[in-house]
């Protein structure tokens, strides 16, 4: 491992060590646990001195994050809509921030019940008008 790691030093290339854990040497990488649901990504890194924690939080993740992906989706899409409305800034915070946190919605994106242009319509539904030139 010492060879391997020495030639890929010498050759400006990264390195991931697996047999050490703890303190690294320059050039070292350390490959965090990954969780995507895209377009939204989570990394956690011990520094490679406890992968079975990272291990462990990835897995606790991966259950926190289920809809996450489809949920940035319905946010992009309302931030779009409410911008093109002519709703102000801060009324589109609050607004975005209630669908976010909304235990209902993120049921219905993890059971796949949730259909993302009909969130956007009903959420647009519930929201008086700015009185600007759009419907």
């Amino acid at each position: 491992n010492e060879a391997v790691a020495e030639a890929a030093r010498q050759r400006g290339i990264l390195v991931n060590r697996a047999d050490r854990s703890g303190e690294r040497d320059p050039g070292s990488v350390v490959v965090p646990a990954t969780v995507r649901e895209e377009p939204v990504t989570v990394a956690i890194a011990t520094g490679g001195t406890a992968p079975a924690l990272s291990k462990y939080l990835r897995q606790e993740l991966e259950e926190t994050l289920d809809g996450a992906g489809e949920m940035a989706q319905v946010c992009a899409g309302l931030r779009e809509e409410l911008k093109a409305r002519d709703v102000p800034a801060d009324r589109r915070r609050r607004v975005v921030t209630d669908v976010v946190n909304s235990p209902g919605l993120w049921t219905a994106l993890r059971t796949g019940t949730s259909n993302c242009p009909q969130v956007i319509e009903d959420v647009l539904g519930e929201q008086p008008s700015t009185g600007g030139d759009r419907p």
